[in-house]
């Protein structure tokens, strides 16, 4: 499936950081998140996973408007939100 972006997944490093607590942002247990993640291993688990993808740089995460860490929009797939959140989780836990 090739990337759309009205229809792409925005994945943003608070849903991987094991700092966070689950109000703050993080979507995955902790066995799946990984210290400060950036957007470039977010990158590399949808590549990983062979999913086209586009990193914003300059995008804030909306409960954290002050910081602006970027984001990563993931091409849909045929996958759930919640099944490639575990699935990149996984990626970057074997990569760091």
């Amino acid at each position: 499936m090739a990337y759309d972006d009205d229809n792409a997944i925005v994945l943003w490093p608070e849903y991987f950081d094991i700092s966070r607590s689950r109000a703050e942002g993080r979507r995955l247990p902790k066995s799946l998140c990984v210290d400060k993640p950036d957007l470039d291993i977010i990158a590399k688990g949808a590549m990983i996973l062979d999913l086209e993808y586009k990193i914003i740089e300059d995008a804030a995460y909306p409960s954290n408007s002050n910081e602006k860490n970027g984001c990563v929009r993931v091409e849909k797939g045929k996958m759930k939100k919640t099944t490639l959140l575990s699935k990149i989780g996984e990626t970057l836990v074997k990569n760091s």
